[in-house]
């Protein structure tokens, strides 16, 4: 009997083999080795005298050699940044050819469409140089490796049998170094046989192995003998299929088939969630409070502190607008940098600028494990950028760093028990639950860009793998998982632009449940995510005369004690991140222009067109107020015709322009900014700019239930600081380019002294208003669950 630890198992992928070796830990026995299939194409064969390039390198190479006339007609820019993301078409396309053994000459034969001609002619000569550039540097890799391998006969001694375990597809390549073990060690493979690896198996039915489909095979590849033949099983049965209207809401039915698979007494360890798209992951992390998962292709770092800094900056340097700027100053990122890389952007990428960056953005990440990965990628990207032969931009390096930052992803230790992987991570493991979401036609079957060149029909003339092959090896993957499983989960996308998948007709077609799940579901994905209303009295021990008031906050405390008690007291602040104008973003702009206006020029001076100037700086950055900016202007057109009428009477001056004041008004601090002081003889006018549409001035009526005393504070203002006697108020209504008296300001002036001593206070009770109106517009309505 062969000793266990002289025999080499080889499976598709590590995940398998640590649930294989998982299973047998139980076992008082020496286990053999194990390595993936991967491991074994890369130890078994050696390469002379010849070095095997990395991706830098081989990016470099590949530049190098598609320096030719009509790059463009294969789609493909000759630009630096482009060419770094496009030339994975080319390599793939030429890697392919080398896997499968067929020669680009055959293909130009094998070419009766006049169409495929000139690309073949130009993909052919980048091939011819690419090969030269490797000769030339003595140099290896996937795409020439096949000429100068040798079989590594010190590796294949350590063992006296190898067993694999095939899941998928052997290339012409890979068969032959298999084949080439085989005649040096005893070599066995287990394989499916089913209608939709029948490429696969060809290859094998081709040696003499007489292969049906719909059976499970043991083979000896040194003897050519079948040691075992077994039917196998189908189990399509207890599978749900389920349809959703929105994406996110298919998260909600995932941890439903988690719990329903758990109470039916499956280990949670036993149940995968297959994700077509990887970067769903990142939503699905965001939803998983209970810590259900765990993440097999690891965790991106696209939510890092270093990630979004380099995002910001980029986005900022690159159009800089009002969120750009937000974001910029959100992350706190340094004005120093900032300056220091404006200077730089457009020019030529030097290592001591990069390198200013670099040490910025690790001085502000303090994940250890995420400043390691970065630290990786930096060494190989300065080969990269500092090579002799590049001229690239400094704009154009920060995008691909920030491209490869994105693709960085973190082990992911210590999580749930299920794990979320991509389809080929299931190669050859078995689940009792398996959870497939986005079953859509959008993500399965998943397109390859080794398609990118060839028709169908000529890569089947020549032998090689077409879309139809590819799609039929995803077929039998979800197959394979779907049919050694007790239980299947699938949800997909159902609205105007997602469809299921056309694969769910041929593997479950019985199954599927057109009628869309949302409702029944969504509470799951909600209901911990419910806002809890604090409704409670809020009394606090205070004296509110030891506070500075301004006719603002004073507004805010009587229209609503709440309101003034979460802004002013507990400081919360609305968020800025939105684009969409605040209910006084157009007011702000309209007094910043006026003020500008009349403290820099005279009034003669004040034409429409310098208004009209001055207001659009303010609003270059907000297209929200587009709209609205048109129909100002022709308000400020008014304005500024009405103005130079009344300045037609020399005994009217402008004596002030935003005039601050803050003093003590018997015992209580009031503060503000007069907007304007005319003078008209010996009486001076106080000027309060309004824009609002729905203006209305207190009347002997009305008064008193007023809550807005800026024109009192003004002439308290006057009276106190300045030693004005004569002093009439009014609000200049902008819509209109009326000045309006306010006509009972003696009136409110008795009535705010009453408010102001009612601000002597020991305890408040900061109560709601009753007054539902006054909420409509309220930032706080939410948490006040108004």
């Amino acid at each position: 009997m062969l000793h266990q630890s002289n025999k080499l198992i080889v499976y598709p992928t590590s995940r398998a083999i640590r649930e294989v070796i998982k299973n047998r830990s139980n076992e008082n026995t020496l286990l053999p080795s194990y390595l993936t299939i991967d491991e074994l194409f890369k130890k078994s064969i050696s390469i002379a005298n010849k070095k095997y390039i990395d991706e830098e390198q081989r990016f470099l190479y590949l530049k190098a050699a598609s320096d030719v006339k009509r790059l463009e007609k294969l789609g493909i820019s000759n630009n630096f940044t482009s060419f770094l993301k496009q030339s994975d078409y080319l390599f793939r396309f030429f890697a392919e050819l080398a896997a499968e053994k067929v020669s680009i000459d055959s293909i130009e034969l094998a070419d009766t469409y006049e169409y495929y001609k000139e690309h073949i002619e130009i993909l052919k000569e980048i091939y011819n140089n690419y090969i030269e550039i490797l000769n030339d540097n003595n140099a290896v890799d996937k795409i020439n490796i096949a000429y100068f391998y040798e079989i590594n006969e010190n590796f294949l001694d350590r063992y006296d049998e190898i067993e694999i375990f095939f899941e998928g597809y052997f290339t012409n390549f890979e068969l032959e170094i298999i084949s080439n073990i085989a005649k040096r060690k005893k070599t066995i493979i287990n394989l499916y046989s089913n209608k939709y690896n029948q490429k696969s198996i060809q290859s094998f039915i081709e040696m003499g192995f007489d292969l049906e489909s719909g059976f499970e095979y043991k083979i000896d590849l040194t003897n050519r003998l079948v040691l075992k033949k077994e039917e196998e099983y189908s189990s399509l049965f207890n599978i749900k299929v389920n349809a959703f209207t929105s994406r996110i809401n298919q998260i909600a039915f995932i941890k439903d088939s988690v719990v329903n698979a758990v109470n039916s007494g499956i280990e949670a360890h036993k149940i995968v969630l297959v994700v077509p798209d990887e970067k769903f992951t990142a939503i699905i992390e965001q939803f998983d409070d209970e810590g259900y998962f765990n993440y097999a292709m690891g965790k991106s770092i696209t939510n890092s502190k270093l990630y979004k800094v380099i995002s910001s900056i980029y986005n900022y340097l690159s159009e800089e607008e009002r969120k750009t700027k937000e974001s910029i100053a959100f992350y706190s990122i340094e004005v120093e940098i900032i300056n220091n890389l404006k200077t730089v952007w457009n020019k030529r990428l030097n290592k001591s600028n990069f390198d200013l960056l670099l040490d910025y953005l690790k001085s502000i990440e303090t994940n250890k494990a995420i400043i390691e990965k970065f630290d990786e990628l930096i060494y190989k990207l300065n080969h990269l950028f500092f090579n002799n032969t590049q001229n690239i931009v400094y704009k154009e390096a920060i995008k691909i760093l920030i491209q490869k930052i994105s693709k960085i992803s973190l082990d992911d230790v210590n999580s749930g028990l299920i794990t979320v992987m991509g389809l080929l991570e299931t190669r050859a493991v078995k689940f009792d639950a398996v959870i497939i979401c986005d079953f859509n036609e959008n993500y399965i079957p998943k397109s390859s860009i080794k398609d990118k060149f060839l028709s169908s029909a000529i890569k089947k003339r020549v032998n090689l793998p077409t879309q139809k092959d590819r799609e039929n090896l995803q077929k039998y993957y979800y197959y394979k998982l779907i049919n050694s499983a007790k239980k299947v989960y699938i949800s997909y996308t159902q609205n105007e632009t997602m469809q299921i998948s056309r694969f769910a007709d041929e593997l479950f077609k019985d199954k599927i449940d057109t009628k869309t799940k949302d409702k029944e579901y969504k509470q799951i994905l909600y209901k911990n995510k419910n806002i809890n209303h604090f409704d409670s009295e809020i009394i606090h021990n205070i004296d509110l005369s030891k506070k500075e008031w301004s006719a603002t906050s004073l507004k805010k405390f009587l229209e609503c004690k709440r309101k003034y008690y979460l802004e002013y007291i507990h400081k919360i602040k609305d968020h800025d991140i939105s684009l969409k104008p605040k209910g006084f973003e157009l007011g702000s702009i309209v007094h910043k222009t006026l003020e500008f206006a009349f403290q820099n020029y005279d009034i003669a001076d004040i034409t429409f067109e310098k208004l009209k100037e001055l207001f659009e700086k303010h609003l270059i950055d907000n297209p929200f107020l587009l709209l609205d900016k048109e129909v100002y202007l022709k308000k400020l057109e008014q304005f500024v015709n009405v103005e130079k009428k009344r300045f037609e009477d020399n005994n009217l001056a402008l004596l002030e322009v935003e005039k601050s004041f803050n003093f003590d008004y018997e015992g209580i601090r009031i503060k503000g900014s007069i907007d304007r002081i005319d003078k008209l003889d010996d009486t001076f006018l106080l000027i309060d700019y309004k824009t609002s549409s729905s203006l209305s001035i207190d009347s002997l009526k009305t008064y008193e239930n007023s809550v807005d005393f800026q024109l009192e504070f003004y002439y308290l203002a006057c009276k106190e600081l300045f030693g004005y006697e004569k002093i009439k108020a009014y609000y200049y209504d902008l819509n209109s380019s009326k000045l309006l008296e306010e006509v009972v300001l003696n009136e409110k002036l008795d009535l705010l002294r009453n408010i102001l001593s009612e601000l002597k206070t020991t305890e408040v009770n900061f109560e709601k208003c009753e007054k539902t109106s006054t909420c409509q517009y309220c930032e706080f309505k939410t948490i006040c669950n108004r």
